[in-house]
């Protein structure tokens, strides 16, 4: 090798040797930027808990503002009160609507929500259905059959005036006339007559408004015999209808 050509090799690896060196400053100098601009992950404080996971705005009407937990314990209650599984008013997806939540969002807001106790005390699911999810019909006949209850019972020691007023508030908080309890014989046993002294005993004689104020027959019905059948209640999805197919000619 002659000394020329050993100058250029010596040259060129000098060269080289500041390329790689230029080219690894530069990969470095660009790490350390990019870890420089992101923030440093959040530390969480000592005794500091993360927020519960709320459900979502869709499917939480009357329950809104309490976490997943809260909510959880008192579709619990709910359960034990009515004697039923989660399935007896959800379907899959969980945020379909059905019949019975809007009848158990009506019970919610109007009833345990919208009443209490006459002592003060809170109205609770169980008060009335302890473990029936249909109570009215059983409770009301509870000792009930066999027994014959000719004239007043609940309204006795009210004048006759008095009870004429009474009954009359009771058809028209209804809408209906006297024969939907009574027959012919005002003293004959119907199984309405049973419904109606349950109600007046367990509901509006033993419960008050939040605002204290007396609870009354129209307060729920409204007009309407069966309050909760009056509910705008969510629609199957119809199934699209599939047009036939059209007949090519010469097909039969």
């Amino acid at each position: 090798m002659t000394k020329t050509a050993g100058i250029k090799l010596f040259v060129l690896m000098i060269a080289i040797g500041l390329m790689l060196a230029f080219g690894f400053g530069v990969r470095r100098s660009q790490a350390q930027t990019s870890s420089q601009q992101q923030p440093p992950p959040a530390q969480e404080k000592p005794g500091e808990q993360k927020p519960a996971a709320q459900q979502p705005a869709e499917t939480i009407k009357v329950l809104k503002g309490m976490t997943r937990q809260q909510i959880l314990t008192e579709m619990r209650k709910i359960e034990a009160a009515m004697g039923t599984e989660c399935n007896f008013c959800h379907v899959n997806p969980f945020s379909a609507e059905t019949a019975r939540k809007s009848v158990a969002r009506l019970m919610m807001r109007d009833y345990t929500m919208g009443l209490k106790h006459k002592d003060g005390s809170a109205l609770t699911c169980n008060d009335c259905h302890k473990g029936e999810a249909n109570f009215l019909r059983t409770l009301p006949f509870d000792g009930a059959l066999g027994k014959k209850s000719a004239g007043l019972v609940v309204l006795k020691d009210m004048p006759r005036d008095r009870v004429i007023q009474v009954m009359n508030a009771f058809t028209k908080a209804l809408g209906v006339e006297c024969t939907y309890c009574h027959t012919s014989d005002f003293d004959d046993e119907t199984p309405r007559k049973q419904i109606a002294r349950f109600m007046m005993t367990d509901f509006s004689r033993g419960l008050v408004k939040q605002d204290g104020s007396a609870v009354g027959c129209n307060d729920c019905h409204q007009g309407h015999a069966r309050p909760l059948a009056v509910l705008a209640f969510p629609r199957r999805p119809q199934q699209q209808q599939q047009t036939p197919a059209e007949k090519k000619p010469g097909f039969n």
